[in-house]
């Protein structure tokens, strides 16, 4: 469950709130904080941009593009 969002960050620009859950990225299932750390981290190291997404928020589910911090 997303705790925490900088409302001046890309996950607010791409609609993620406090209270979203995130079901994958980059097509692997989220079951605990440290799966998205570590699908960023894979991202990163093969030189990927963005990850895509699928946040479950209230009723519905959207995919979100994140991009990928690098360096």
């Amino acid at each position: 469950m997303v705790t925490d969002v900088n409302p001046d960050g890309p996950a607010a620009e791409n609609g993620v709130r406090a209270g979203d859950v995130i079901l994958d990225i980059a097509g692997k299932p989220v079951n605990a904080p440290s799966d998205v750390r570590q699908a960023l981290k894979e991202a990163s190291s093969a030189g990927k941009h963005m990850v895509l997404m699928r946040i479950k928020s209230g009723d519905s589910t959207h995919f979100a593009a994140m991009p990928v911090a690098t360096g």
